[in-house]
């Protein structure tokens, strides 16, 4: 939904108190554009643009994914740090599953259970 990545943004902006500046320096823009970012005037920025972000808004990792997957949906693309992983050639499986799971309308129930099988097998 468009503006919620720039409301995310300027929420994370204000409880961790940085100011625009430092932001636009690190991502290389003006602030102007970076305002309007934050404003749903312009695209949020790409996936490096993005991890600057992340580091100088001192993100978690569940903040960090938040904010990619709003970047994602803002485009209304897939979050940026997933088409590399998707788009491996080594990992025609991955596609695979993806695909098949979308024909059979599988919905976030399965993923659930697939992440819990994944957390189980990394011990967690």
């Amino acid at each position: 939904m468009a503006g919620e990545f720039g409301a995310f943004i300027a929420q994370k902006r204000l409880e961790k108190d940085v100011k625009l500046k430092p932001i636009a320096d690190k991502l290389g823009v003006s602030v102007t554009y970076l305002s309007d970012i934050i404003k749903g005037r312009r695209n949020p920025p790409d996936i490096e643009g993005l991890e600057a972000l992340a580091t100088v808004l001192n993100l978690s990792e569940e903040e960090r994914e938040e904010m990619l997957d709003l970047a994602g949906r803002e485009r209304n693309q897939v979050s940026p740090d997933l088409p590399e992983y998707i788009m491996d050639e080594a990992l025609p499986n991955a596609r695979a599953a993806l695909r098949r799971a979308k024909s059979q309308g599988l919905g976030d129930d399965f993923w659930q259970e697939v992440n819990e099988i994944i957390d189980k097998r990394n011990g967690g």
